[in-house]
């Protein structure tokens, strides 16, 4: 069952968005409101004072997924008094706000661009490093936001670079993180690891409890994606006794829901649901729909691995409810699957289908979206790694002195030239090498395809002489013999003339059958086609099989409309009707019917054998017309024995002219088989 935490995860990195500043995470709005009063009590000069400035900001800051009247207001508001006072670190955190929050409940785009402009501006002008962070950040989750992936990526590389250029240490955690977040929603779980390890290595380093728990958990949900789930649970189990001493309610949530995904995971619903329900207890502290969601997600998928369909059903109906309210993509998804599951074993196939339609649409436009996205994130690392090397190479440029750069030019350019050639000359040889042994290898399997099939047609010939040929021969001979000697009157041999024709003409059938199919197995068969009257040609045919019928009672009508004309090879056309009229005989009980018919399609006369004979099981009728397996024949009504050589060489004839050939039969129903011809020219 596959499910999905991306929007889950973008959420929380919002939250590390906001995390950047130390103080943004700082209280609660009561608290801050508390401050402020205070403040204004006690300072009479409070509009010029930074401090009271800082407070109104992380106020805004405390607004800004909820109202963007107020954040608006309190935020020119700060811009307003820090203007009074030049104070542009504060101008720059109010325009960062403002910039965030149009983007995340109004999706202002263009005022949000000129908004974190303005804060990048400021904040360069006082050399204002943390908040231009702060800044770069925002800028980056605004990207984010309009799908510009790339240039996400560029940004906080970026500004993981100018935090080292700075020793920021706390900033490189952050950003670290974000990073390793922004290839985890993308889904590239190998990107991301690198840069968890890097922030999770600088966490333990500072002792910054909150980060080792934020970074564990998020390792433990990557190692879950790659099904490491041991490594998981340690990071899991970790990250949770922090959350819990740090009374982090919404980090406790996440970790609980990505253990419970972890024992769905390992088919453990169970212990995934007792995980769930803690998950649940920490949520009841917040207000977080999409959460709410994922986790009735959980708990119906774990319902459903107990098999208790109803609980699960009910679950899932609630959850898509939240899902849809909040226009979440992935939970809609999860939860379309889960009842598409469960109606499934219900078998209400129309809801189920309704159910599923739903899901595939989701998952393909996800999907999409994900190919489109590592493509574009592929580019800007590209692009990134090449702007990095550019600028190395422009700085030693700037440092090395023109002799050695000249020397160290004319040498690489050498060395170059010495090494693509060395590499062209080697390469040109491997490729010869190549081809030969290609060539080699190719001859080498078409000679043993070859011997094989010589082989196989070697046996096929010995198997038809020994078994098929001999048989008759020998009887005809001891028969002879026993007239030689006296041992049967000639009256007596009279009797045993009608048998004696039978296996005469079996064995004449067959010859004729052998020595064709030996022709085209040596030769192949070489074509003559001319245009035929397939009614006439027919009739040619049946009247050298009357004899056969008539020992049966058997009647042959031959339905063929006079205006069928074909272009085939004549011998080749009679020796397929004959096969398969003798085959339809054969087959055929006594006082039984066998009609022959054609029908005009696509250019073809498609000229069918009926009768109401036998028939054949479906089994047997699998393999009809099949090398491996044509040379076998079940004994006829009159117990009459074939090699099963006659269909094969029909085949091999129809094909060569140019059409196909097939049959259709029910066991007991007798058997209509069919080939077609070119019509006439």
């Amino acid at each position: 069952m596959n499910y999905n935490f991306k929007p889950f995860l973008f959420l929380i990195f919002i939250i590390y968005l906001l995390s950047i500043s130390n103080t943004y995470a700082q209280g609660k709005k009561q608290v801050i409101l508390s401050e402020v009063e205070e403040y204004k009590l006690n300072h009479t000069s409070f509009q010029k004072d930074t401090v009271y400035i800082n407070l109104i900001n992380e106020l805004a800051w405390e607004l800004v997924y909820s109202n963007y009247d107020s954040v608006s207001s309190l935020s020119h508001k700060a811009i307003k008094l820090s203007k009074v006072i030049n104070y542009k670190r504060g101008q720059a955190k109010a325009h960062i706000a403002l910039a965030f929050s149009s983007t995340i409940t109004s999706n202002q785009t263009k005022v949000s661009h000129e908004h974190i402009d303005k804060a990048i501006k400021l904040s360069k002008e006082v050399a204002a490093d943390s908040t231009l962070l702060s800044a770069y950040n925002v800028k980056a989750m605004m990207q984010m936001h309009a799908g510009n992936h790339e240039n996400a990526y560029k940004i906080y590389q970026e500004a993981l670079e100018f935090s080292k250029n700075k020793k920021d240490l706390l900033s490189e955690i952050k950003l670290n993180t974000n990073l390793a977040t922004l290839f985890l929603l993308l889904g590239d779980t190998k990107e991301a690891v690198p840069y968890y390890e890097n922030s999770l290595k600088l966490s333990e380093a500072l002792n910054k409890k909150h980060w080792i728990g934020v970074i564990k958990s998020n390792l433990g949900y990557l190692n879950v994606k790659n099904k490491n789930f041991d490594k998981a649970l340690e990071f899991l189990d970790q990250s949770i006794v922090i959350f819990k001493e740090q009374e982090k309610e919404e980090w406790l949530s996440f970790a609980y829901i990505t253990k419970g995904e972890l024992y769905l995971e390992k088919k453990n619903p169970k212990e995934a649901l007792k995980y769930f329900e803690l998950s649940e207890e920490s949520h009841k502290k917040l207000q977080d729909q999409i959460r709410k969601a994922d986790l009735l997600s959980g708990k119906a998928k774990s319902y459903l691995q107990l098999r208790d369909y109803t609980s699960a059903e009910d679950l899932a109906l609630k959850g898509l409810k939240i899902a849809e309210k909040q226009k979440y993509q992935a939970g809609i998804a999860t939860l379309s699957e889960i009842l598409y599951l469960i109606n499934k074993k219900k078998n209400n196939t129309p809801l189920a289908l309704n159910y599923y339609e739903n899901f595939k649409t989701i998952t393909d436009s996800t999907a999409l979206k994900d190919k489109k996205n590592a493509l574009l994130m592929l580019k800007a690392k590209t692009s990134f790694k090449l702007e990095q090397e550019e600028l190395k190479k422009e700085t030693n440029t700037a440092l090395a002195q023109q002799k050695t750069y000249i020397i160290f030019s004319l040498f690489a350019v050498f060395l170059a030239v010495l090494i693509s050639f060395y590499v062209y000359k080697n390469n040109k040889l491997i490729q010869k090498l190549n081809n030969q042994l290609e060539q080699k290898a190719t001859t080498l399997e078409e000679s043993k395809q070859k011997l094989t099939y010589a082989n196989e047609t070697q046996e096929k010939l010995f198997s038809i002489i020994s078994h098929d040929l001999r048989s008759p021969i020998n009887a005809l001979m001891n028969l002879l013999l026993l007239i030689k000697n006296g041992d049967i009157k000639p009256d007596d041999f009279l009797n045993f003339v009608p048998k004696l024709y039978n296996d005469v003409d079996a064995m004449s059938f067959t010859l004729n059958n052998l020595l064709n199919w030996s022709k085209s197995q040596m030769n192949g068969f070489v074509n003559k086609p001319e245009n035929l009257n397939v009614q006439t040609s027919v009739n040619d045919s049946i009247h050298l099989l009357q004899e056969n019928a008539n020992q049966k009672n058997i009647i042959v009508r031959n339905n063929i409309p006079e205006v069928a004309e074909i272009y085939c090879d004549r011998n080749q056309f009679n020796l397929i009707v004959r096969n398969l009229l003798n085959n339809s005989i054969k087959f055929t009980p006594t006082g039984g019917e066998i009609i022959l018919d054609a029908t005009l399609k696509n250019k073809h006369w498609q000229i069918t054998i009926q009768d109401n004979g036998v028939g054949m099981s479906p089994e047997v009728k699998n393999k009809l017309f099949k090398p491996d397996s044509s040379l076998q024949s079940a004994y006829g009504t009159n117990k009459e024995k074939g090699t099963g050589l006659g269909l094969l060489l029909c085949k091999e004839m129809v094909e060569n002219n140019g059409g196909t050939i097939g049959v259709e039969t029910k066991e007991g129903e007798g058997a209509t088989f069919y080939f077609t011809v070119p019509v006439g020219e």
